[in-house]
């Protein structure tokens, strides 16, 4: 896998210094030479935890160095869905029986979904509170059906995005981001603050935990976030 990776990326180079020297025959043929590699690195099937760590490793490294390119963002949000659906979410995962009893709340849900470094998309998204993983580069790793829809955006179009696009580059560099670097380094963090959201004040509380795999490698954060209208009391006219 590093082999492979390793080749992508010195013809990558290759690439852009052809693209600099404007020579269209040398662009030609690196361009189609990379798409076979890009192919061969994603569809592979990791058989150990350096190898899957290598694979997304990879496909975060992609997503940062084309963030300028939009429809290379979402080629590569697309890709990296695919390995969060091989390795975080299989099927073998999803299963229908996995079904909470109605004391259960939705942090035991929650808790139980995240179980054993597997994210269980159909436990996910079964709450109301939005569900978003961020890795390591502040992309969207995971969302639940609920964040997608608060945000009016199609789930496969917020894998790959940096998160400071829906929370906003200020909150994001003041607020979220040392947060989140705490997160990643293996603390757990909450964030309260307040937004308009459909001409209404809410509340909004995020949760941050770090989500690890199975092999106790680091995935990302785990931002659960619940909102509440704003019921501070007004001053009078």
């Amino acid at each position: 896998m590093e082999a492979l990776i390793d080749l992508f990326w010195s013809k990558y180079a290759e690439l852009h210094q052809a693209i600099e020297r404007n020579d269209a025959q040398a662009t030609a043929a690196l361009d189609r030479e990379l798409d076979p590699l890009m192919l061969a690195i994603f569809s592979a099937q990791g058989r150990d935890a350096a190898s899957i760590q290598a694979q997304f490793r990879f496909a975060l490294d992609l997503l940062n160095e084309e963030a300028d390119d939009r429809g290379c963002v979402r080629r590569n949000g697309h890709l990296l869905r695919m390995l969060v659906e091989r390795y975080v979410a299989p099927e073998s995962s999803l299963s229908a029986n996995r079904r909470p009893g109605p004391e259960s709340g939705d942090t035991a849900i929650i808790a139980d979904a995240t179980a054993d470094g597997f994210l269980d998309d159909a436990l996910l998204n079964r709450i109301s509170d939005r569900i978003v993983v961020i890795a390591p580069g502040y992309r969207v790793f995971y969302t639940n059906e609920t964040n997608a829809r608060r945000l009016d955006v199609p789930r496969d179009e917020l894998i790959g995005r940096h998160f400071a696009e829906f929370v906003g580059i200020h909150r994001f560099r003041n607020e979220f981001k040392p947060g989140l670097d705490r997160c990643f380094e293996g603390e757990s963090v909450s964030l309260t603050y307040a937004d308009q959201i459909d001409g209404q004040t809410m509340v909004i509380r995020c949760r941050m935990s770090p989500c690890v795999s199975g092999s106790s490698q680091l995935i990302g954060a785990l931002l659960v976030m619940q909102e509440t209208a704003d019921r501070r009391r007004r001053p009078a006219a």
